[in-house]
């Protein structure tokens, strides 16, 4: 005896496939700002959003240039209270080994890289005060003025 679905199985089916394989509507939400510190526009960094509830969201991240960074809906954040981690690195004036080729070879046989530092205080990144709430149907705009100057 063959079995035949009914359109409400069908649809039912359908949709469950849907929203577990990520096609149809979504539930995430665009992320959009500005950081800046002491005012001053970030040149370049990372952002990056950790869900304070492991189990309901997602990380997502992005490149800061000029002060401005932005996360698409497509890749963006579910709805939900996050921590926000910035970084950001720069130039030390000090060459270093890039680890490329052998360790016993000669200085001038090694390629030297200029050595980078990270410069925000860890308030701002592995022990962030950061937060942002993000609601679904919009483009959220987290913006955040970090201060170096104070503790």
């Amino acid at each position: 005896m063959k079995r035949h679905l009914t359109v409400p199985t069908v649809v039912f089916l359908a949709c469950l496939l849907g929203s577990v394989g990520g096609c149809g509507g979504s539930n995430r939400a665009a992320v959009k700002g500005k950081i800046t510190i002491d005012g001053v526009p970030l040149p370049e960094g990372t952002i990056d959003f950790i869900p304070v509830d492991k189990t309901t969201g997602n990380t997502a991240g992005a490149r800061v240039a000029n002060g401005d960074y932005a996360i698409r809906a497509e890749q963006g954040l579910f709805p939900g209270e996050y921590q926000v981690q910035v970084r950001a690195e720069r130039p030390t004036s000090k060459k270093v080994w890039d680890g490329i080729g052998e360790d016993r070879a000669p200085a001038s046989k090694k390629t030297m890289v200029e050595q980078l530092e990270s410069y925000l205080p860890a308030r701002y990144n592995d022990r962030t005060e950061l937060h942002a709430k993000i609601e679904a149907g919009k483009v959220n705009v987290c913006d955040f003025d970090l201060q170096l100057g104070k503790k």
